[in-house]
């Protein structure tokens, strides 16, 4: 270990919308947000990645890698290893399908131990091999080497006919609502209090037990602090109109400054980052703004949670709120052209995407393809270069002599070329236009409220606030702050 660096506290907020921040900072509704704003580095424009969905941004934070590194393409998907679709958990309805057993085994279990690839390495990994400690109040990637026992709420036992239980691997300071709370006892009331709220996977539980941990003075060199609470205001509101819950966000990262002498002294002491991992747009209010693609392609049949070990189907459509991922499970040399013929002639879709040998093909509704691979013909605002064959606006992009200018769609083609190029990813992937979103049998659906999932501006532009140490990104993504953070602590 090098040295004594100082701490680094990141707060992961999510569905942190753009517009919801730019009101409350207006209306003086934040004022922590608003001391750090003015102490360091902000943007409202930084870049999630594709698809938007809280398991592949939270991925890419803790390891710094895209999802093709990763492996992890989103809320639902299938295993071809396994012949399965992975569903975390995204409706009441898929978790009656599919078993609270088997969303749990996988949400708490798979998703950091099996399914987060081991190729690469988790912050909290990478930090306590150099020798520093690390932890993380309500993470959804935790994986370390440090073991906890997993206290399953017996609620969730009784529906899993209690077969959930065993070991998580995770930092050596992690609180996981009631599954991991702290052992000392004090550190046990408060989880007692926050509890009957999401077993303690809130808000108000993450700030609580954070500031619990600094004023007992047992900070690690890096805290995590996950605060999930806006993501279901923002899916039962209008996203852009979330102020509110960014005032109760705003309360927890105070809670954090609070924990020091003074919020100055608490940028002396640490780098603070606070970062979303994905936004949410808006849903129109009609009928018409929610898309079955499972139905529009009813001529195919059809893979559905719980019928792996049924008879072979032509294809499985997994939908992720404002994307889907639509995979080939047979006969793929003949079905594949078919099916990208077919969906962009569908009602609400925007973008549809699949990899072929090297190049990386993209459809826009209404005509336009792009095709384009790593190359050095062109190059983006990001310093990524391309080579491209048809036309730049199906991702939204026009052409500047030899650079790339992104519109709607940031940083489009590597966060395509990042998803097709991950295994786990569909053989098609397929984006909703704004306003819409993609529903089916075991889907949620939230029309006049806030959905997310697609490459679009909307979803995938977060506020990103650092203080107490330089940071210098024209155009940072959420790919950069892992990098980042193993900087400060002279890590490659």
């Amino acid at each position: 270990m090098k040295g004594q660096p100082r701490k680094t506290i990141m707060f992961i907020v999510d569905s942190f919308n753009p517009g919801a921040l730019r009101r409350a900072l207006d209306r003086k509704m934040v004022p922590a947000m608003e001391f750090l704003k003015s102490r360091g580095f902000f943007t409202d424009r930084c870049v999630s990645v594709f698809p938007t969905m809280t398991p592949t941004c939270a991925s890419t934070i803790a390891t710094g890698a895209p999802p093709s590194d990763h492996l992890v393409p989103g809320f639902v998907w299938f295993s071809r290893r396994e012949r399965r679709i992975v569903n975390y958990g995204i409706s009441p309805l898929a978790v009656r399908k599919m078993g609270v057993r088997r969303v749990i085994q996988d949400l708490l279990f798979n998703l950091n131990h099996i399914q987060l690839s081991r190729k690469v390495k988790t912050l909290y990994e990478s930090l306590e091999e150099a020798g520093y400690t690390t932890g993380a109040v309500n993470p959804f990637i935790f994986r370390a080497g440090r073991p906890h026992r997993a206290r399953i709420p017996l609620l969730v036992q009784i529906l899993s006919a209690f077969g959930l239980g065993g070991k998580i691997w995770g930092p050596r300071k992690l609180y996981l609502g009631q599954i991991c709370p702290p052992d000392a006892p004090e550190g046990k009331i408060l989880t007692v209090l926050h509890c009957l709220r999401k077993f303690g996977v809130n808000d108000d539980y993450s700030g609580t037990v954070g500031r619990w941990l600094i004023s007992r003075g047992h900070q690690p060199d890096l805290l995590t602090i996950y605060l999930p609470d806006t993501d279901g205001y923002a899916h039962r509101h209008d996203p852009g109109r979330s102020e509110e819950s960014l005032r109760r966000v705003d309360r927890q990262v105070s809670k954090i400054l609070g924990a020091f002498p003074s919020w100055d002294e608490a940028l002396r002491r640490n780098t603070v980052i606070l970062v979303g991992d994905h936004s949410q747009s808006r849903v129109g209010t009609g009928a018409g703004s929610t898309v079955n693609l499972g139905r529009e392609l009813r001529e195919f049949s059809q893979l559905d949670i719980g019928g792996e070990n049924g008879p072979p189907r032509d294809i499985s459509v997994c939908v992720n709120e404002r994307m889907c991922h639509v995979y080939i499970l047979r006969d793929r040399e003949r079905l594949l052209p078919v099916l990208a013929e077919r969906i962009p002639g569908v009602a609400g879709v925007d973008q549809v995407a699949w990899k072929e040998r090297d190049w990386y093909h993209l459809v826009q509704a209404g005509g336009k393809r792009l095709s384009f691979r790593p190359g050095r013909d062109y190059w983006d605002e990001y310093g990524q270069g391309w080579a491209l064959a048809g036309d730049p606006g199906a991702a939204g992009a026009r052409l500047d002599g030899h650079r790339i200018v992104f519109g709607d769609y940031p940083d489009a083609l590597a966060q395509i070329a990042n998803l097709l190029s991950c295994e786990n990813a569909g053989d098609l992937v397929v984006t909703a236009r704004a306003g819409f979103e993609f529903t089916g049998e075991y889907g949620p659906s939230h029309q006049g409220c806030g959905s997310h999932g697609s490459l679009h501006r909307d979803d995938s532009l977060v506020p990103l606030f650092v203080a107490g140490a330089p940071f210098h990104a024209s155009r940072p993504r959420i790919l950069d702050l892992a990098p980042y953070i193993r900087s400060q602590f002279g890590l490659a």
